[in-house]
């Protein structure tokens, strides 16, 4: 037990707040979902909505909210678009939090690191 509120080492309050908005941004279970997809490689939007089971029209809104905040990218590939996740406190994030197998994802060279 602390003796006294002078032995307690907070964090700053800044960083404390920004942690906050991504772990409330990944709070959602299909946007959870969508970035550990990410995490091992770009894809579409198509393959994001089969993976997360959930329908195009919400895919499209939870990436529409992540690239917002800067989590991912929207890549033209031709005609389509592919996402890519760009921010890398959150990869790191969700690879400790969901145990994803790090090592596995980065074998393959064509998935960035």
């Amino acid at each position: 037990m602390h003796a006294t509120i002078n032995e307690f080492e907070m964090p700053d309050p800044a960083r404390v707040d920004h942690i906050a908005g991504r772990l409330a941004l990944l709070a959602d279970p299909t946007r959870l979902r969508i970035v550990a997809a990410l995490v091992q490689g770009e894809t579409n939007p198509s393959c994001l909505s089969e993976l997360t089971g959930a329908g195009m029209p919400s895919v499209s809104q939870h990436l529409a909210k992540l690239r917002l905040a800067g989590v991912c990218r929207a890549v033209r590939d031709g005609q389509r678009m592919v996402y890519e996740l760009v921010d890398d406190e959150v990869r790191d994030l969700v690879v400790h939090l969901l145990n994803l197998d790090t090592a596995a994802i980065h074998a393959d060279p064509a998935v960035k690191a």
